[in-house]
């Protein structure tokens, strides 16, 4: 079937037979954000009917999460097969959205891609609750640990180790264990299989300690272990930054991971531009499975735009049936009222660390320096970064912002949902001094 020769928005869809460039814009039908299941999934669907389509990814390699952690690898070597020839540019960050135009760093250049259609599939990486001591070298989440392991930073000398995890991901203690590593997993029982070289107990870390690096823990107990390397399952939060730059609303559910951006049935996001979905964890943290249905979803009502899929009907419904199959019951409940526009309920968190506490790591800014200027009236993110430069480091919020935002709700005794996020910008991740050399191409997308 021929594609569409006009786009959602009435306007003629770009001549794409070629990889014809002009003015250093790529132009493309579909470009998919994210290279987990659910950029994965997209691509292959898009790919799959004909569409030109493009992959970026951030990371050098493909899969995402689900590369990392045991349980998904499968899952993941099977959509990288139904790849077949499509575009996919590794090590390529996006650091802005304007409309359907997005900015890509690739080696030291600036791209700026057009596409009838984007997809952000932009994960959920885990981020850590703080406590005293987190910021210490040696303090790893579970998926930062997972990496350095794949990538052999972690060897038998870099215990004793301290694991802090549940069901499957508690396979990272049994990973060490059978690499040599002195390790301690800390859950409620043993689990299945565990190597006899493995120790468990139920009493978990509260601080950690150390010149630098972490040299021992802490237990709620008041016992103190040596460590060398604590690795924490820490809570998954959906990465919304370029659909929040692209100007779509967000709404605080705690089901699916704490803030999401609003979409539709067809996983169409809500904002000033047609032609943005979402899909994967960053729209609701759920399983790998279901990351990769909500892909296909995406990709399917994408190309049913772009007049390129045959039987659309029968096919959206066959991939909306597969959806609510591999989800999670309470998190496909809260993804289809989310759909529908059933606004959540209001939460009041009440998470308080010690004073002590360091709660934006790149401007070692603590929990007591916030609390000063919360009780001078900066009772909103932007404020207390202007007052404290809280969330204003090389990570732009994106590890310190939800713990904020639970803190600051809980101070206020005001509902999560009900307070501002903080101002978003590009570039949305860190740019090179190289690309600097091009300010146009970044005062476009700041314009944007």
């Amino acid at each position: 079937m021929p594609p569409s020769t006009v786009d959602p928005d009435g306007a003629p869809i770009p001549s794409l037979a070629d990889h014809s460039r002009a003015g250093g814009v790529v132009e493309r039908h579909v470009v998919v954000v994210g290279a987990g299941p659910a950029g994965l999934a997209a691509t292959g669907e898009a790919q799959a009917a004909g569409a030109r389509v493009l992959l970026l990814e951030e990371r050098p390699v493909l899969g995402g999460r689900a590369v990392l952690v045991p349980g998904a690898r499968g899952l993941t070597e099977g959509l990288m097969r139904g790849l077949g020839n499509a575009e996919v540019w590794r090590g390529s960050p996006v650091w802005g959205i304007a409309g359907r135009s997005l900015a890509v760093l690739r080696g030291q250049r600036i791209e700026t891609i057009t596409a009838a259609a984007v997809i952000l599939a932009t994960g959920a990486p885990e981020v850590m609750s703080q406590f005293p001591g987190w910021t210490l070298a040696g303090v790893f989440t579970l998926e930062a640990a997972w990496e350095a392991l794949r990538a052999g930073r972690i060897t038998a000398e870099s215990g004793p180790a301290i694991v802090v995890a549940r069901g499957e991901h508690a396979a990272m203690a049994t990973r060490l264990a059978e690499r040599g590593v002195a390790v301690t997993l800390v859950a409620p029982a043993r689990p299945n299989g565990a190597p006899a070289a493995l120790s468990v107990i139920s009493t978990a870390p509260v601080e950690a300690r150390g010149t630098g690096a972490v040299e021992q823990v802490v237990l709620d107990d008041g016992t103190t272990r040596p460590c060398r390397l604590l690795c924490i399952e820490s809570p998954r939060v959906p990465s919304i930054d370029l659909a929040r730059l692209a100007g779509c609303p967000c709404v605080y559910q705690p089901q699916l991971g704490g803030w999401v951006p609003r979409y539709d049935p067809m996983m169409a996001l809500h904002g000033p531009t047609d032609g943005l979905f979402i899909a994967g964890d960053a729209a609701g943290v759920d399983t790998p499975r279901t990351a990769a249905e909500s892909g296909r979803l995406a990709a399917r009502a994408a190309l049913r735009i772009l007049g390129l899929l045959a039987d659309p009907e029968m096919k959206i419904a066959e991939a909306r049936e597969r959806l609510e199959a591999a989800a999670q019951p309470l998190r496909h409940a809260a993804r289809t009222a989310l759909m529908l526009g059933v606004m959540p309920d209001d939460t009041v968190e009440s998470w308080a660390p010690p004073a002590d506490t360091v709660m934006c790591a790149c401007e070692g800014v603590r929990l007591d320096t916030l609390r000063e200027a919360a009780v001078g009236g900066a009772v909103t993110p932007d404020a207390l970064a202007a007052q404290t430069r809280c969330g204003m480091g090389e990570c732009r919020w994106r590890r310190c912002g939800a713990p904020v935002l639970r803190w600051l709700s809980g101070f206020l005794q005001v509902p999560v949902g009900r307070l501002p996020l903080p101002a978003v910008w590009p570039p949305v991740r860190p740019l090179p001094a190289a690309t600097l050399a091009r300010p146009d191409l970044a005062s476009d997308m700041a314009d944007g």
